[in-house]
């Protein structure tokens, strides 16, 4: 009953994910453009923590990754970043228990083609994937959306989940967005939405409303790989 009852957030506490979620974006572009390429993961990893809590927040933990480190979410690493590397990051930052939850892709040096199309495929399901969340809809058909967009691309989809709730204290509880889930969407649910694969992961937070979905996380302007050394 408490899981459901925290599932709907009231006007204030959707006003505190929004306020967490621009605080974390701030940080990410505090952060990246002082990466550069000999840079370990470690040392970028506690700039990133300080700007969070300069910001206020209480607690923030996460990973950021090269995308030559092979061992996600195993901790930062002395491994150096070069050029042409992806920065995989996945953080949490909380502001009076409530959390800002975004990945930012960042790259380090201009981008081949390659890497522009996988983050053009990445940021089409993406955005498809929040436009889906909508009232009525079921978690579990959120994750068969994304792994039939993925399939048609000719790509597996392999994740456990592809989204989740937010809630205070711990940031991941129901509904979360996996295979066969029969929780139904409802308006008011703040969802952090992100269907990854790899180093491909963008991730957002979005509030579920009548019609589209309301952006929370919009401070971070993804419409392009953000790209770092440029300029």
């Amino acid at each position: 009953m408490m899981d459901e009852v925290r599932w709907i957030k009231t006007a204030g506490e959707v006003e505190l994910q929004k306020q967490a979620a621009d605080l974390l974006d701030e940080a990410y572009l505090e952060v990246f453009p002082t990466i550069r390429p000999g840079d370990a993961e470690w040392e970028v990893h506690a700039r990133l923590l300080a700007s969070c809590i300069r910001r206020g927040f209480g607690w923030a933990h996460g990973i950021l990754n090269s995308s030559a480190n092979h061992v996600m979410y195993g901790g930062e690493s002395d491994l150096l970043f070069r050029s042409g590397d992806f920065v995989r990051n996945d953080y949490v930052a909380y502001l009076h228990g409530y959390a800002g939850h975004q990945s930012r892709l960042a790259i380090l040096g201009s981008p081949n083609d390659e890497h522009q199309r996988g983050y053009d495929l990445t940021l089409e399901v993406h955005r498809k994937t929040i436009e889906k969340c909508q009232p009525g809809v079921t978690a579990g058909e959120v994750y068969s959306f994304v792994f039939d967009e993925f399939r048609q691309h000719g790509i597996e989809y392999t994740a456990s989940l592809v989204g989740h709730s937010m809630g205070p204290w711990f940031h991941q509880q129901e509904p979360v967005l996996r295979r066969d889930s029969s929780i139904l969407l409802e308006p008011g649910m703040v969802l952090a939405i992100e269907p990854q694969r790899g180093n491909w992961h963008l991730q957002d937070l979005i509030l579920v409303q009548e019609g589209s979905p309301l952006l929370l996380s919009d401070r971070f302007s993804t419409d392009e790989l953000f790209v770092i050394g440029q300029g």
